[in-house]
């Protein structure tokens, strides 16, 4: 007798992983507490909105069509909550959203295109950078606030594989572009920079052909890839990339590096042992991000590893202008006591000089969003200024947007906004000032 077999869901198309299905402008939103005088801006995130998925098995969360959630904040007051597709020319980054010269781009990996945005969430043009852009760019950008110009390590599939090393000037036009020799065809989420190099990361997953012909995400884990960390010479592009063997792992979002009194490089990241193995729809079942940190002796040609917490954690953050530098404190989404089921039940803060950490729990049925720090203007010290983190709750199926102190992170949220609707789980978001 034949027996129906209940076909197993993909984790990543329920509950708060689930496309919403209505676009909506709210100006009548209800705050608990204050929100600080000092926000005046935009805070804008990115995500998947995976509306069209013709296989819901072969679905995976990066895969999803892309949908910002925005609310903008004036001198205490919420003035408006809306959500919008991404789309130019069928062109629908899902990843990030960055501000840079006075532009919002939302962008991706891999060979895609980013679009600009308006104030307002619109799509207006996949034409980004004035133009200049001859292929794709990155999903995570830095930017070095001593010269203001971007940097990406940008791996592009469409025409063959291709990595670059791109640099976006403050005038928002591709100055630089350096194609890297890169054999493996690895996966490159993200990048670091500091004062004298930018970091490649040649790690453990690479593209796939056998997944890509099935319908799948085309990356997976590759025990025969041996990862390395590269120090791209930013000063000298003529000079070879210096190369660290490290141990089996994959890193999408590093807090941040820098470079000690010796010229040494620091490298603090969020490392997975494992993962994109069995998992073929998603990055959370495998292995727990747990915060690592890599000395790269210069002299030597050594990295030495170790790991800072235990607590799994994701999405970290530091203040906007040192990435490069060196830094005390950093802010990241705690995913909870589960080593492989996220539960984002917490925020939070480490202290990297004091080698300590302070946390604000979200609470029963919450769960958070990547915390972005917010500055306040004139800051007397590296943590005076905001955590602004969207929270979904499972009781009422929405979301807030909650604002904490991040020099008091033990207390509650200086303020809670209430928005109409939920926001899925995504990726990355910006603060962008009023100008």
């Amino acid at each position: 007798m034949l027996r129906n077999k209940k076909k197993k869901e993909n984790p990543y198309l329920q509950e708060n992983y689930a496309p919403v299905t209505e676009q909506i402008d709210e100006t009548n939103l209800e705050v608990i507490g204050q929100i600080p005088q000092d926000l005046s801006g935009l805070f804008v995130r990115n995500g998947p909105n995976p509306m069209n998925s013709p296989k819901p098995a072969k679905y995976h969360w990066f895969s999803g069509q892309g949908m910002l959630h925005g609310v903008r904040l004036d001198s205490g007051n919420a003035l408006w909550y809306r959500n919008r597709s991404v789309s130019a020319n069928g062109n629908s980054p899902n990843t990030h959203v960055i501000s840079h010269a006075g532009k919002i781009y939302a962008i991706v990996e891999s060979g895609g295109v980013p679009v600009e945005i308006d104030a307002e969430l619109g799509s207006l043009s996949d034409a980004p950078f004035q133009g200049t852009l001859k292929r794709g760019f990155t999903a995570h950008s830095k930017l070095d606030a001593a010269t203001g110009e971007l940097h990406g390590i940008c791996y592009d599939f469409a025409r063959g594989y291709c990595l670059q090393h791109i640099v976006v000037g403050k005038d928002d036009r591709v100055r630089q572009t350096q194609v890297i020799d890169l054999p493996g065809r690895p996966m490159v989420h993200d990048c670091a920079i500091t004062e004298n190099y930018v970091l490649i990361l040649d790690l453990s997953i690479t593209f796939n052909w056998v997944r890509l012909v099935r319908g799948y995400f085309p990356m997976a884990w590759n025990d025969k890839h041996q990862a390395r960390i590269g120090l791209l010479n930013r000063k000298n592009t003529s000079a070879e990339i210096k190369w660290f063997d490290i141990d089996p792992c994959f890193i999408f979002h590093p807090f941040n590096a820098f470079e000690d009194a010796a010229g040494n490089v620091v490298f603090d990241a969020m490392r997975y042992q494992r993962i994109f193995d069995q998992d073929w729809n998603g990055p959370f079942t495998e292995s727990p991000p747990l915060l690592t940190r890599w000395q790269l002796d210069i002299s030597k040609g050594t990295a030495a590893e170790q790991q800072l917490d235990d607590r799994p954690a994701e999405f970290p953050r530091i203040h906007p202008s040192l990435e490069g530098r060196e830094h005390r404190f950093g802010y990241a989404l705690g995913l909870g006591k589960s080593s492989v089921k996220p539960e984002f039940s917490s925020i939070i803060k480490y202290d990297f000089t004091q080698n300590s950490s302070e946390v604000h729990e979200l609470g029963a049925d919450k769960m958070g969003a990547e915390p972005v720090f917010v500055p306040v203007e004139q800051a007397e010290s590296e943590d005076q200024g905001y955590l602004l983190s969207y929270v979904f709750d499972r009781r009422d199926n929405k979301s807030s947007l909650l604002i904490v102190n991040a020099q008091d992170m033990a207390a509650g949220a200086v303020a809670e906004i209430k928005l109409p609707q939920r926001v899925p789980f995504g990726f990355h978001g910006s603060w962008v000032p009023s100008c």
